[in-house]
């Protein structure tokens, strides 16, 4: 039990990195669900945050817990669906998680993203991108909510849970905004010299 406290305590302080101006996050949870809203403003253009973001086949290059990338097969055209292994580390444990879902860019520029609960871990879940040129910045916007199929002890690993999560988004944002950044110095290529885990096109 001293074990799990210490763990909590050093989850709960551990630092956190940002990217550019955030202007909201939560993550709350209920009934096994957890939801995140994030806001920031990027120090980047828009068209380049954009690109980043829906560079699927690289996810791994904005969420380094990615080590298995497959682009599968789907009969809608608008549609792109995308399974992903990640391996997800809380202070001393390690597990691997898979994700599975359909991406769909609607009219007004938004990214939804629909879980596929047969393909993966997840027993439902879905999210949203809002992405908005502000000037030479971008206004950004993350809603997701999920529900893990797997066992997450009451009361400790919830309270861990929701800081990871919290943490991951910041750590996400920040890559986002130094791939754009990136993207923008090399002329709109992705660097070439970057260890990539093993990936599927369908």
């Amino acid at each position: 039990m001293s074990r799990v406290c210490c763990l909590v305590i050093l989850i709960l302080c551990g630092p956190a990195s940002t990217a550019g101006e955030l202007e909201e996050l939560s993550v709350t949870g209920a009934d096994g669900e957890y939801s995140l809203q994030i806001v920031e403003v990027l120090n980047a253009p828009a068209d380049y945050v954009r690109k980043v973001i829906t560079d699927y086949k690289h996810a791994y290059r904005i969420d380094p817990a990615i080590t298995k990338v497959e682009i599968l097969p789907t009969d809608h055209e608008a549609v792109v669906r995308v399974r992903n292994l990640s391996k997800q580390c809380i202070g001393p444990f390690c597990f691997e998680i898979t994700w599975a879902g359909d991406i769909a860019e609607s009219r007004d520029g938004d990214i939804q993203v629909k879980t596929i609960p047969e393909l993966c871990n997840f027993v439902s879940g879905s999210a949203i991108w809002r992405i908005r040129p502000r000037g030479g910045h971008t206004w950004v916007s993350y809603e997701s909510s999920l529900k893990p199929a797997f066992f997450i002890p009451p009361v400790i690993g919830d309270i861990i849970i929701r800081k990871y999560i919290r943490d991951d988004a910041l750590n996400i944002f920040k890559n986002i905004e130094r791939q754009a950044t990136t993207l923008v110095a090399r002329g709109g290529h992705q660097p070439d010299n970057m260890k990539k885990p093993s990936s599927k096109s369908g």
